[in-house]
């Protein structure tokens, strides 16, 4: 009887994994859903919009953008969370509502580790700390020496507490050992940029994206980029690393996910046509216009990535004292 049992789990098995197969290779047979945390228009919306035609060329079907903002990205997460793991469902991960939620959010419905499986990188951005162009500080030891000569009297603007520049702002405080009082500006960074170039905010940590035709405009000033290297579009501006804050390294980025559960070949499948679309040189020329890279790894190398993340966080968050209830 024995011998029967395990032979008939040999072909139940069997059975899995042929099905399984049959199921890849008629996947997909309907329009897939892109779920996009944020609201349409920002950079992730874009990185998407763009991806949207060749994936929908490649599959045969639509790729849907769906833009579900709210509560920093919470809603939206929420919502892939929950979906059904079939494959239909991928969802655009970032830091705020996973590797920085982890840390902030007292009471989350879902964990970035526990609840999504990892597909792939898909692109990165970096940020810039920008002053006003007229601000006496030409570079980083500048104003690093003003500040400290002024403890507690200059500030910085950031898009709210627990934001990405918010989190880089409180980075460099610390490593610099300066006193800049925060002020959180709620929603875009547009409303803390018109502050800045109204010279109501003395810095600003923003992506390079949207600063660039500013500091091109000569209205603001570049001071150095939390990237491992200079940016393209911005040849003048060193690194921290370079400026001498080897410290500061905060990378945006964008990475596709779906919700655990989801057949292991569709995933497969998913990932090797997500890579394909974005090592098209059309994509990539278009990202690069927007001072974005492609970026690809391995589900393995990106859940690493955003374990690395989430601890860096988790310990600047502590420190701070952070909380969101």
């Amino acid at each position: 009887m024995m011998t029967s049992v395990v032979r008939l789990a040999a072909m139940l098995l069997a059975a899995s994994i042929a099905m399984s197969g049959a199921t890849a290779q008629e996947f997909p047979n309907r329009p897939i859903r892109f779920v996009l945390p944020y609201a349409a228009g920002g950079t992730g919306d874009i990185i998407v919009r763009l991806l949207s035609p060749k994936l929908s060329q490649l599959w045969g079907h639509q790729l849907i953008v769906d833009n579900r903002p709210g509560a920093g990205g919470v809603v939206g997460t929420e919502f892939a969370a929950r979906s059904a793991p079939d494959g239909y469902t991928l969802y655009l991960a970032t830091d705020g509502p996973l590797t920085v939620a982890a840390s902030l959010h007292k009471n989350l419905s879902y964990h970035w580790k526990r609840d999504f499986m990892p597909l792939t990188m898909l692109a990165v951005s970096y940020q810039v700390m920008l002053v006003k162009a007229s601000d006496p500080a030409r570079d980083l030891a500048e104003f690093i020496a003003h500040a400290r000569q002024k403890p507690g009297q200059m500030n910085y603007a950031s898009i709210g507490i627990g934001s990405a520049p918010h989190l880089a702002a409180e980075m460099v405080k610390a490593a610099a050992n300066i006193d800049l009082v925060h002020v959180p500006y709620r929603g875009s960074s547009a409303q803390a940029m018109t502050a800045m170039i109204a010279g109501d905010i003395n810095m600003l940590m923003n992506g390079t994206a949207s600063s660039i035709p500013h500091i091109k405009s000569g209205a603001l000033r570049g001071l150095a980029v939390t990237g491992p290297h200079r940016v393209a579009d911005l040849p003048d501006v060193p690194t921290f690393a370079e400026a001498g804050l080897p410290v500061i390294e905060v990378v945006l980025w964008f990475a596709a996910m779906v919700p655990v559960g989801t057949p292991q070949p569709i995933a497969a499948k998913l990932r090797a046509d997500l890579v394909q679309a974005v090592s098209d040189p059309e994509f990539r020329r278009a990202l690069e216009a927007r001072s974005l890279e492609v970026k690809t790894m391995t589900p393995e190398e990106l859940g690493a990535f955003m374990a690395r993340d989430d601890e860096k966080f988790r310990v600047l968050i502590q420190k701070l004292g952070l909380k969101v209830e």
